[in-house]
């Protein structure tokens, strides 16, 4: 296993347990204590957590959600291959919105090579992302930054999102239980996703399988406000069904070997 990778498993453990011990860590891994407390070192420099006498826990800010940096790590490689179909599925001359997100960010990084393509949002790194596609004109919503999900919300951002119409819109999601929903961990993101449900023609939710059966603070919409969604291979096929009933075409990105 590279260190990377051990290290978005060691920040999966602590958002489970929300602290855990070096020696545990040592037998889970199978390398030294030397090894995992060098992990906890360059983890708690990204304040990512905080280190404890033999062990780490979470910051306080975990409390309520996850920091942006942690969900970029987690799950990449199903986010990559859920952001490639995605990002088939927009075509030269359309609009859409690219909503903030770990998983939406991908679906910015497999268009550069579109053509009149307008891309609306409320992603900071979904703009940078895109500075350099040539073929993509970039709207960013402006509003109140907030700092943990990196996404512009608030009035301004509302009343900006109130005067566009996309052809498809791209949902992330926070948590999603099929039979009743979709959350997000904020009332001000909720807003925000209210209304940019309000403004595609089309509405593609993005998820991966880590986001199922997780209920959040706050309600967003009911499942079949998307017209599809798109999910990694690890997704229950008890949601999958569920989520079919509801009206909602399920579209599986596979991770490709």
């Amino acid at each position: 296993m590279l260190p990377e990778e051990r290290r978005t498993k060691i920040l999966e453990l602590l958002e489970k347990e929300r602290g855990i011990k070096v020696s545990d860590l040592v037998r889970i891994f199978n390398v030294t204590g030397a090894t995992i407390r060098r992990d906890l070192e360059i983890l708690e420099k990204e304040g990512l957590l905080k280190r404890t006498h033999g062990g780490a826990v979470l910051p306080h800010s975990f409390s309520f959600e996850p920091l942006y940096i942690t969900k970029k790590r987690q799950n990449l490689k199903e986010k990559q291959a859920i952001g490639k179909i995605a990002a088939e599925l927009i075509n030269d001359g359309e609009s859409v919105f690219i909503e903030t997100g770990s998983t939406t960010l991908q679906i910015a990084k497999n268009i550069k090579h579109k053509h009149d393509v307008t891309v609306v949002t409320n992603s900071i790194e979904v703009a940078r992302e895109l500075l350099s596609a040539r073929g993509v004109e970039v709207i960013l919503t402006g509003g109140l930054l907030r700092k943990e999900t990196v996404a512009l919300v608030g009035p301004i951002a509302e009343r900006v999102l109130r005067e566009f119409r996309v052809d498809k819109v791209f949902l992330g999601i926070s948590g999603i239980i099929p039979s009743k929903g979709m959350y997000t961990a904020s009332i001000a993101e909720a807003q925000i996703k209210k209304l940019i449900i309000e403004m595609g023609r089309e509405i593609i939710g993005v998820s991966d399988h880590s986001k199922f059966g997780k209920e959040c603070f706050a309600f967003v919409a009911p499942t079949n406000a998307m017209s599809k969604i798109i999910v990694d291979e690890k997704v229950s096929p008890q949601y999958i069904e569920e989520l079919k009933k509801r009206g909602v075409e399920v579209i599986i990105a596979y991770i490709e070997d």
